[in-house]
């Protein structure tokens, strides 16, 4: 039973850990804590792309802030690829 509860604790706390800054939600990137990992985790060309994602889905109205910081950048890549067609 013991190692049941255990398990139940640990379990979540592995997953937790697994997780890199740029899997992120767009809602918890402002956590203080967060924010300074995403920071130090981005290039500036990633930085630039993810503050473009966001000022134009903001402008927009159609920010999805469930989305990762990962998802956003790929995203803002795949709009501009198809922009210079």
């Amino acid at each position: 039973m013991k190692n049941l509860i255990l398990a139940c604790v640990c379990f979540p706390l592995l997953l937790a850990a697994c997780n890199g800054p740029l899997d992120v939600t767009l809602a918890d990137s402002g956590d203080p804590v967060k924010g300074e990992a995403l920071k130090k985790a981005l290039t500036p060309e990633e930085s630039e792309l993810l503050v473009s994602y966001v000022a134009q889905h903001t402008m927009a109205q159609d920010i999805d802030y469930k989305m990762t910081v990962k998802q956003a950048i790929a995203a803002r890549r795949k709009e501009l690829a198809s922009n210079q067609k």
